[in-house]
């Protein structure tokens, strides 16, 4: 845990290119036999890093969708949900938003992953709810996929703006994909 926190604060502070196994250990207070025990390198810890913040975004937006009735306001309630936990938590917006763009190919695919599952997420809550049937997968994708760019944007232009400010950017987004009755 202590290794993974460390992992956090470095990425948060000064970015991917900081993260070093020397550094890693140095930050955590520990020796580089415990890193080598735990994950091997800084580069696994920090995947590792990833997936915690990556399932607690999940949870918190499994959390807020279900407690909405309509799509719609499941899903501006999850962006809520994961805008406030970014701007609390700026070192976990700098890694999954920020940080991700430098191309790291694992930490991309983890994104990626992290991005379909959300999407299976709502289609298994609208399935269930038999609510919004003929909004598919890929409309979700899109959608999930252009808030996710916009959180990146404003993220990684470091605004002044608390990150929840840009819900009604995402909300005019979600807009476009909101189905009526034929």
């Amino acid at each position: 845990m202590r290794l993974r926190a460390a992992a956090l604060s470095i990425v948060g502070a000064a970015g991917i290119d900081a993260l070093s196994d020397e550094q890693l250990v140095r930050q955590a207070g520990l020796d580089p036999a415990d890193l080598r025990e735990h994950y091997e390198t800084a580069s696994a810890c920090l995947y590792a890093t990833y997936e915690d913040v990556a399932a607690a975004i999940y949870e918190d937006f499994a959390a807020a969708l279900a407690s909405e009735r309509g799509w719609y306001d499941g899903l501006r309630a999850g962006a809520v949900a994961l805008l406030r936990r970014l701007t609390a938590h700026p070192a976990q917006a700098r890694l999954c938003f920020a940080e991700i763009l430098h191309g790291d190919y694992e930490l991309l695919h983890r994104r990626e992953a992290s991005r379909r599952r959300l999407v299976a997420l709502f289609v298994s809550e609208l399935g269930r709810r038999r609510e919004q049937p003929e909004l598919f997968s890929m409309q979700l994708e899109l959608l999930i996929g252009a808030c996710f760019q916009t959180i990146a944007a404003a993220v990684t232009d470091h605004g002044e703006q608390p990150l929840e400010s840009l819900v009604p950017e995402l909300e005019s987004r979600a807009q476009v994909f909101e189905l009526t009755a034929a």
